[in-house]
């Protein structure tokens, strides 16, 4: 019923009109990365790496319907050097993956779409993969039928690929809940309870490959700009101030004496409320950053904090085109917003149809 809403907002120009309306509110979509791998590997199992063909439908839509404009573009208009640019849509990655320019660059050079890249640098230039995909690709390979992890309460089967995904969701939430180092140590345990070698990790899926540092100087013939993204990706909340400003400055410093670019962008790990905090703000500010964006899901308002700018993520493979459309037009943003507000009759709200509307 859903996919049946999406299609009616569109074919009767509802989506337009919400796009009208909401014209003077920038969207920043966020991805991570786009793949031709259409396994079912529970190495994306969310789709966090889009299906190539999937990513150049949504990226004709943008082209099509709205104004593809770079993150300075915004940021200019937070702060007061030029006006709204109307209907602004604007494309950003996170991480470094390899596949933004192999698999994603076609598409962004073929629609004239300007591209962020927010760059993890141990993951790029030490080559060194991010703990999530260290922790999916050890329980995708291995042949043990259960774990029962140091610091969980209870084993985990691993005998059936739902069993996996179940493991790596309770897995990831807990290490994610800890301190940088408890985390590491905890990863590293699981990952010799499971009997896998380190050296094994990065074959079980070719899309968690980082871009080469060499590969960086590419992206500016693409379109698509670096910034960064802290070193280790840790959750910035939790560090020191001086640990802070160590992920925030030595990023930085590297990106730019590669690039031979000024990196002003930056990009909170997780993003989003409690993952940064007011002393964040001051150490990224202190770091030389000219803005810093999150994942609160939300259109960007002139009275926006150029270092709290919200970006969206609306995308999985499971997504349509449809839906794709109806988010970025705003209407069901404007809905949400409007079956949460008081004396709204809670039996209207959990009908089917706004039910769907909500989700």
């Amino acid at each position: 019923m859903k996919q049946s809403l999406y299609s009616m907002t569109e074919i009767l120009g509802v989506n337009r009109i919400s796009a009208a309306l909401h014209r003077n509110r920038p969207v920043i979509l966020t991805f991570h990365g786009v793949t031709s791998d259409t396994s079912d590997t529970i190495c994306n199992d969310e789709g966090l790496h889009l299906h190539r063909p999937l990513f150049e439908r949504l990226m004709g839509h943008v082209a099509r319907h709205y104004h593809p404009v770079p993150l300075a573009r915004v940021v200019d208009w937070l702060e007061g050097k030029e006006a709204a640019p109307e209907r602004a849509v604007c494309v950003t990655f996170d991480d470094g993956f390899r596949n933004v320019l192999t698999e994603a660059g076609p598409a962004l050079k073929r629609y004239g779409i300007p591209a962020t890249l927010f760059v993890t640098t141990d993951f790029v230039f030490k080559q060194q993969m991010l703990w999530p995909d260290r922790l999916v690709s050890a329980i995708a390979i291995t042949r043990e039928p259960e774990i029962a992890p140091i610091g969980a309460k209870r084993s985990f089967d691993l005998t059936t690929r739902e069993a996996k995904l179940r493991a790596n969701a309770a897995l990831n939430t807990l290490c994610k809940s800890l301190p940088q180092p408890e985390r590491l140590a905890l990863l590293k345990d699981i990952i010799e309870r499971l009997h896998v070698d380190e050296s094994q990790l990065a074959s079980a899926w070719d899309g968690f490959r980082p871009i080469d540092p060499d590969e960086m100087r590419l992206l500016r013939g693409i379109g698509v700009t670096v910034g960064a993204h802290t070193c280790s990706h840790p959750i910035l909340a939790r560090l020191s101030a001086a640990e802070q400003s160590r992920e925030l400055t030595a990023s930085k410093q590297l990106i730019e004496r590669v690039t031979g670019e000024a990196c002003d962008c930056f990009a909170y790990p997780n993003g989003g409320p409690g993952d940064f905090d007011d002393n964040t703000r001051a150490r990224v500010i202190d770091a030389g950053y000219r803005c810093a964006f999150t994942t609160i899901k939300r259109r960007v308002s002139r009275v926006d904090d150029r270092f709290e700018i919200p970006r969206c993520t609306l995308t999985h493979n499971r997504v349509t085109v449809a839906e794709f459309a109806a988010e970025l037009s705003g209407l069901p943003g404007a809905l949400r917003a409007l079956l949460n507000r008081p004396g709204i009759d809670a039996r209207s709200a959990s009908s089917p149809r706004n039910a769907a509307l909500q989700s």
